[in-house]
């Protein structure tokens, strides 16, 4: 039995005696099939109330039943309909069905069809279900799923989707696909279950077990947490106010846990994100043993992920801030060592695929007070960017149309997490309506089709657009002559220029020509256009950007790293303002340089060097090169074989080959190579 116990490990009689109505559902699907038309279930509850637990019962409960239960969680993959089609039918491949496709095919509308082709055939003769966890965050493929992967889903497959929110908005819209959702809403656990677990974790104290049951409220988490430390008094604060839960919760677990290995492994792996073995072990600059390992992610408030294991948001939060507290010197040398990790990963990884999650990572280290809290302010996952077409060029020019008529001030308030610094943010109703000058939709998607994209909530509205125009051989005349990408485009030499007269579909880099919301002062929205610039900053291009002539603008883009071009002023948005033009460069090898600037710019020592990609190059081939970063991404050489669709004895070749060119003996070490050199981190 873990040392923390309860959510996702502990006695599950207790918590299954709350879940029985949920779980005998289950098992009435396992045997009957869909009875009454319930074809999605909707799994929802609060953070740390125990959805993953009930997905995790239902999972044991498909194997025994010998049904397929596929399982992907919103923060594991891109979020695609391409790499989610793939990821399912990569499943359906590991529990080696004879149905499965021998390979996965190409192109998204393949990728689908073949995924609705497995899972007809094998709910033929076993039942199927289909479970997306953290569905708040599934963000862009809400729609798709709900309009086209659910309608062609074959009748008798499952669909569970589980996260905070209830479904609403387009779900509930339509009455014949309303009427096939079940609602299966998960709250605190009654004083009877709180009572029975406690007892069972060994506190009889009538006194004690009312005193944690009250303090709790039944929330499953802090009920877990609170068990192992039993006998403390102090750990449940006088407020009913999560944070603080966690924050008295956590002092007081790694006070009482006995074990100091087990307590630095917590300590540390809340520093990061996604945590697996190497992560950790390159960031604490130690080994860490299997055993060691096991009990880390066995803890209730780890989970498993495509990416490793996480620590509970509420935990995470709770035990860096202590950690911090305590040993502030080896706080920072942990931060400083993931920040060099995730810097690497960037160098070595953005070739291969869009690194987005890896340059928020960073940014949360090295961005600053402003960029951290916008990248902490709100979950994603509630919006979607959709690609205009000319076909639905109206629904951009409606929402253009919209904003100029109802111009709203920017009133953006952010809090750092870290720090608790407030950021009060305003610009005027002149300077917003600026964001939308002169914005000619239909030629930009004339130009290159990529170049036009609508922010949409899940219930379909416009809240936001996007024109970000790809620069290459066919859209440079086009910027030559735009008044606010054409002062830039004309300062360049003509060796520059033709640097970037890329044929298409490549691109020699982007200008953001806009990036604009129906509300400014809703930090949900501000930090979808953060993440949209993260998918291109760290791409190989010349990103280029000339914002409204606003203070809020430039400190944004300041922040993130772009340089304002010395000397370079335009005032074509009102006629008198002078505006400059932004630009950052990650072509080659400055990518090297933007990097080094940012971790720089944390405050980090210059100890690490990130492995320039020439040394790489010579030495290794590129499918070594890919192999290289996808073990610094963690994977193993299964997950990797899974990637690159070939099989694992390959990839144990392409490994070998790699330890054997760069002289090194095992992960580790070719971790610590691509990564930098470092001095010990010690406590």
């Amino acid at each position: 039995m873990n040392s923390v116990i309860g959510v996702d490990e502990g006695p599950e009689n207790i918590f299954i005696a709350e879940r029985d109505q949920q779980l005998a559902l289950f098992g009435q699907y396992l045997s009957e099939g869909i009875a009454d038309g319930k074809r999605i279930w909707n799994i929802y509850g609060t953070a740390g109330i125990g959805k993953s637990f009930l997905m995790d019962a239902y999972r044991r409960m498909a194997l025994r039943a010998g049904a397929l239960m596929l399982f992907l969680d919103s923060r594991d993959f891109n979020h695609t309909a391409d790499q989610f089609c793939r990821r399912l039918l990569r499943q359906v491949q590991q529990v080696g069905r004879a149905d499965a496709p021998a390979s996965l095919p190409e192109g998204e509308t393949d990728a689908l069809e073949a995924c609705l082709n497995a899972l007809l055939q094998i709910s033929a003769s076993a039942k199927v279900v289909v479970a997306l966890d953290t569905y708040e965050e599934m963000g862009e493929l809400d729609g798709w799923l709900r309009e086209r992967f659910f309608k062609q889903l074959p009748p008798d497959v499952l669909l569970l989707l589980a996260g905070r929110y209830k479904l609403k908005d387009q779900w509930i819209v339509a009455p014949a696909l309303r009427e096939q959702i079940r609602y299966m809403p998960l709250g605190h656990l009654s004083d009877a279950a709180c009572d029975a677990y406690l007892r069972h974790s060994g506190i009889l104290d009538d006194e004690q077990v009312a005193r944690i049951r009250l303090k709790t409220h039944g929330h499953p988490l802090a009920l877990s947490l609170s068990a192992f430390i039993g006998t403390q008094a102090d750990w449940s604060g006088d407020g009913t106010d999560e944070a603080e839960w966690f924050d008295h919760l956590a002092k007081a677990w790694l006070r009482e846990v006995p074990d100091a290995r087990l307590r630095q492994l917590v300590e540390a792996a809340a520093v990061l994100l996604h945590v697996n073995r190497e992560v950790l072990q390159y960031i604490m600059d130690k080994e860490i043993d299997d055993e060691a390992f096991e009990r880390l992610i066995g803890l209730s408030f780890v989970r498993r992920t495509d990416r490793g294991w996480m620590l509970h948001d509420l935990v995470r939060g709770a035990m860096r801030k202590q950690l911090e507290e305590r040993t502030p010197a080896y706080y920072e040398k942990l931060r400083s060592r993931a920040a060099h990790y995730f810097a690497a990963r960037i160098r070595h990884s953005s070739a291969y695929r869009n690194t987005e999650w890896e340059v928020g990572e960073l940014f949360y280290y090295t961005g600053g007070g402003l960029v951290r809290a916008s990248i902490q302010a709100q979950a994603r996952g509630r919006y979607a960017w959709e690609t205009l077409t000319s076909d639905n060029a109206d629904e951009g020019e409606r929402y253009l149309s919209r904003r100029r008529g109802a111009a709203t001030p920017l009133t953006l308030t952010l809090v750092d997490p870290d720090t608790a610094v407030r950021y009060d943010n305003f610009e005027g109703e002149e300077a917003m309506t600026l964001a939308v000058k002169d914005l000619d939709l239909r030629a930009w998607i004339a130009l290159d089709s990529r170049s036009v994209m609508l922010l949409r909530s899940a219930d379909g509205e416009a809240v936001g657009l996007a024109a970000i125009i790809p620069i290459h051989a066919k859209t440079l005349a086009y910027l030559r002559g735009d008044p606010f990408a054409g002062p830039y485009l004309s300062s360049l030499t003509p060796d520059e220029y033709r640097r970037l007269e890329v044929a298409p579909p490549g691109q020699a880099g982007w200008f953001i020509r806009s990036i604009d919301f129906v509300d400014w002062s809703r930090p949900d929205l501000a930090i979808e256009a953060m993440f949209l610039m993260f998918s291109y900053m760290c791409a190989g291009g010349l990103f280029v950007a000339s914002p409204p002539p606003a203070p809020f603008f430039g400190e944004v883009h300041r922040t993130l790293g772009f340089q304002a071009v010395p000397g370079l002023l335009h005032r074509n948005y009102d006629g008198r303002t002078p505006t400059p033009t932004f630009v950052l460069d990650t072509r080659g090898e400055k990518l090297e340089a933007f990097l080094a600037f940012l971790l720089k710019r944390g405050g980090f020592p210059e100890e690490t060097t990130i492995t320039a990609a020439g040394g790489l190059d010579e030495r290794l081939t590129e499918r070594e090169r890919e192999v290289a970063a996808l073990v610094l991404d963690g994977m193993t050489n299964a997950e990797i074989a899974a990637e690159l669709f070939v099989s694992e004895i390959t990839v144990k070749k392409h490994v070998s080959s790699i330890y054997g060119k760069l002289s090194v003996k095992g992960r580790g070490q070719l971790i610590k190579l691509l990564v930098g050199k470092s001095g010990r981190v010690a406590q």
